[in-house]
């Protein structure tokens, strides 16, 4: 075993031998914004397109790199040291590492920024695991992999797969050496992948890539389904590759966020999707992580809030799973750390969801498709309706970032806005004192 580097060892993750048990946080919606949690309508990519046409290519540069350097900070790392977890997972867009246009180079900015993370989390001696949360083409039809189309084109075109792969080998080379990084995870939530040849190939191939560079880090492969269905994927003939899931319930039953469910009602329903996704352990016969878990946090619920969260936490350390909470911070949704009441992040997003919000804009993608359906042609089935309700959503994604993000850009004066990521520095934020105590719960105990 590679001295110092966390390893596979049967069904265990190891450092040095002795068995670690991770226990942390995403960092979601930093390389990559996420609408919902940042509180700005549209994708990654039409949100920095909206903030350089409002206010020009080079400052619009200069605020996301502002955002991006001051996001999180020592202080930030501080407050994680005390809750006591071990691991911070990474997502980032390849965006900041390939330009479309030029596919057959790479560009060095990606670095600086997860460099700027990953040596906090060294000084600190929380590990980290790298997340391509977006892809050429898109992994998955929905707006966290940055998708124009609302298609996962990844998954149709071989060139595409190709420009992951090599970006991988070349991630893999720059990060071999380090010890503090757990691992890679080759893909966030691959979802609406038909073609189980063309799925087991490619991480085959990603494996096969990472390995010319690097022998020393665990790669992580996630299922088909936003991560929920390993069905289709074929054993990995690699000593160091692991398998991580995604928990969310409540997508598939939604009754379990109701305070009227009983308690133990909605433990059995968890236990149930639970244990099947955990059977990946014994079909690999290697560790797994539960990568993401998580709710939308409000004042008003936050005590059956915590008890969910509790619910989920009590599973995944009573089966021995190592996990990571969705999401450290964010602009008062899911983070456990968010910009306070006065920041001036937080009253912009304010104001702009009193006209937009991510569930209403769900709730219209499909009615849209519903109108079309019932008013032009005949009755379509559910697994259309499914797909469509996704293309849909970029459409609407691309008006609302018109008529709900670009005007209250326009009425502020570059000044303010270059200022609107210190609402992210930590003397500027509040947390859940309630999911504290609940993650001290655990790891305390470790």
């Amino acid at each position: 075993m590679q001295k110092n580097f966390v390893q596979v060892h049967s069904q265990d993750f190891v450092v040095n031998g002795e068995k670690i048990v991770f226990r942390g946080f995403g960092l979601g919606s930093w390389m990559n914004l996420e609408h919902f949690m940042i509180g700005l309508p549209g994708t990654d990519s039409l949100i920095k397109k909206t903030f350089s046409e409002v206010y020009g290519e080079e400052k619009s540069s200069l605020f996301f790199d502002k955002f991006l350097m001051e996001f999180v900070d020592e202080d930030d790392f501080k407050f994680l040291k005390d809750l006591g977890v071990n691991l911070l997972r990474i997502p980032f867009s390849y965006k900041f590492f390939l330009d479309d246009q030029y596919p057959d180079s790479f560009k060095t900015e990606g670095f600086k920024y997860l460099d700027h993370i990953i040596s906090l989390c060294e000084k600190h001696e929380i590990y980290a695991i790298l997340d391509l949360h977006t892809t050429p083409g898109g992994q998955n039809p929905d707006w966290h992999c940055d998708t124009a189309s609302g298609i996962p084109m990844l998954w149709n075109y071989g060139a595409l797969r190709d420009t992951v792969i090599a970006l991988w080998g070349h991630i893999a080379k720059y990060y071999r050496n380090n010890p503090w990084v757990a691992g890679y995870d080759i893909v966030n939530e691959p979802s609406m992948v038909k073609n189980a040849v063309v799925f087991n190939e490619f991480y085959d191939k990603v494996v096969s890539e990472i390995r010319k560079h690097d022998t020393n880090h665990i790669i992580f492969i996630e299922g088909n389904r936003f991560s929920t269905d390993f069905s289709m994927l074929d054993p990995v003939d690699d000593p160091q590759v692991a398998y991580t899931f995604h928990f969310y319930p409540f997508v598939d039953e939604p009754a379990v966020l109701s305070p009227e469910m009983k308690r133990e009602d909605r433990k059995k329903i968890f236990l149930t999707e639970f244990e099947r996704l955990v059977s990946i352990r014994d079909k690999y016969n290697r560790p797994v992580w539960c990568g993401e878990f998580g709710l939308v946090l409000d004042e008003e619920s936050i005590q059956l809030q915590t008890e969910i969260i509790e619910d989920m936490l009590d599973l995944c350390e009573s089966y021995d799973v190592s996990w990571t909470l969705w999401t450290y911070k964010d602009a008062a949704c899911m983070g456990i750390v968010y910009p306070q009441e006065d920041t001036p992040w937080i009253k912009l997003t304010t104001k702009i969801r009193e006209e937009w919000n991510q569930h209403e804009e769900q709730a219209k993608g499909e009615q849209l498709v519903d109108h079309m359906a019932e008013t032009y042609f005949k009755p379509i089935s559910a697994d259309l309706r499914y797909e469509l309700q996704f293309r849909m959503r970029t459409i609407m994604q691309v008006i609302c970032v018109e008529q709900h993000l670009k005007p209250f850009l326009q009425l502020m004066p570059w000044e303010e806005a270059y200022r609107l990521p210190e609402s992210f520095h930590f003397n500027n934020c509040t947390s859940w004192d309630e999911l504290s105590l609940l993650i001290k719960k655990y790891t305390q105990k470790a």
